[in-house]
């Protein structure tokens, strides 16, 4: 004979029933949060290792001595009209991923222990082509460093006796009067000689005073001869650095 269910049995059952499906859905939405929060804190680590991820940067500076510093310092000795033409090339070496600009500056310049107050390249170019019968130029194979790649900079002042075309330079402070020398003032492109007697009326005049090439290579051949013998200084001595920035 069958068991009879009551009501209240079967009542007892569903809510059984009920309570294990309960559970098992906390059970499966438990599940399923654990693994979004492990997934995200995996995009998250991702995320911050990309992030982090910082480019190798790694530049040499060379000359003919091996490894230097980004800061050089240009000397020249023994200055004369038709001195053999100086060269200091620097090799800047990039071993770096990543694309870089080159450039370069004047930290300071003295000429006969007189100090020149330009730092800018061109300012010095075109300050010592009009006041000095030697120039000196800058000179850069590219100003853009491509990774793993080098750039040669060179600095090259010359001293020719000669120059095919009459030139005059103006006087400034590091000149000095010399009664053997011929003066002249300019009007627009004409030069007409002046005379100056003495150390006074120079030093009046000065600024508006020009020397042709022959007088100005005897005073700076002289001076130079003379400066270094009694200071043990170089005649022409500059201070450069070289800048090497990340390309951003």
């Amino acid at each position: 004979m069958k068991k009879q269910i009551t009501k209240e049995q079967l009542e007892s059952f569903r809510k059984s029933l009920n309570k294990r499906k309960y559970f098992s859905i906390l059970l499966a939405l438990f599940t399923l949060g654990v693994n979004i929060f492990a997934w995200f804190a995996f995009s998250a680590n991702a995320g911050l290792e990309l992030d982090a991820t910082v480019a190798a940067w790694d530049v040499e500076f060379k000359d003919n001595t091996g490894v230097i510093a980004r800061d050089i310092v240009v000397e020249v000795t023994k200055m004369k009209p038709g001195m053999p033409d100086f060269n200091k090339t620097i090799e800047i070496e990039s071993n770096s991923d990543v694309s870089a600009n080159f450039s370069y500056d004047v930290l300071s310049l003295s000429i006969l222990g007189h100090t020149i107050n330009l730092t800018n390249i061109q300012d010095v170019e075109d300050y010592l082509e009009n006041y000095y019968p030697f120039s000196v130029t800058f000179d850069a194979s590219s100003y853009v460093l491509s990774p793993t790649d080098s750039v040669t900079f060179e600095v090259n002042i010359v001293w020719p006796y000669d120059s095919q075309t009459p030139k005059y330079y103006q006087q400034n402070e590091v000149y000095d009067y010399n009664e053997s020398f011929y003066y002249y003032l300019k009007s627009g492109t004409t030069y007409t000689e002046t005379p100056i007697a003495n150390q006074a009326a120079f030093n009046t005049q000065r600024n508006n005073l020009y020397l042709i090439k022959d007088d100005a290579d005897s005073f700076f051949g002289m001076q130079c001869a003379q400066y270094e013998a009694t200071s043990g200084q170089a005649c022409l001595v500059m201070n450069m650095r070289l800048l090497v920035e990340q390309v951003h």
